[in-house]
């Protein structure tokens, strides 16, 4: 999505409502499997010394990988970008409100995400155990080492 910033000589600001799409190839090297209904609104304007301010709410649902089971759940995104720009393309009088939003979506990704509840998590040939479990489950071949260890302390 090209703003042209020519527009702002005549208009205070330019109005931005709009639902964006974005290809997969932008997401292609993130933990992001899809993007659905972004939705982004709020204006570009000029302040006094000639910057370009962007000031967008941005609504949508990213779609990432749960980090212990790998199944696609939704994540909800909702932030806000307020930048002040001084350089636009190469001095042009155009303004790729996409990239500028890709950045700040980047931004939102969480390191891990999982709604996964772990008391219940099992796989093939592995399963989440708690503490408790592991000492009720002691080999019977190591049965001598913890009998050394309770003896030490």
């Amino acid at each position: 999505m090209i703003i042209n910033l020519a527009e702002l000589s005549y208009k205070d600001k330019i109005e931005i409502d709009s639902n964006i799409n974005f290809p997969e190839e932008y997401y292609q090297n993130t933990s992001i499997l899809s993007l659905d209904d972004i939705h982004v609104k709020g204006y570009v304007s000029q302040n006094e010394v000639d910057e370009v301010v962007v000031r967008l709410q941005v609504h949508g649902i990213m779609y990432l990988p749960d980090s212990v089971t790998l199944e696609k759940i939704p994540y909800n995104l909702d932030f806000d970008i307020d930048e002040v720009l001084d350089e636009v393309q190469n001095n042009q009088n155009t303004l790729d409100i996409m990239e500028l939003l890709w950045q700040n979506i980047v931004l939102e990704v969480p390191i891990r995400y999982t709604k996964s509840d772990a008391d219940n998590l099992k796989g093939d040939n592995w399963q989440v155990i708690n503490e408790d479990e592991v000492k009720k489950e002691i080999d019977p071949r190591l049965q001598k080492l913890t009998e050394y260890n309770e003896g030490g302390e």
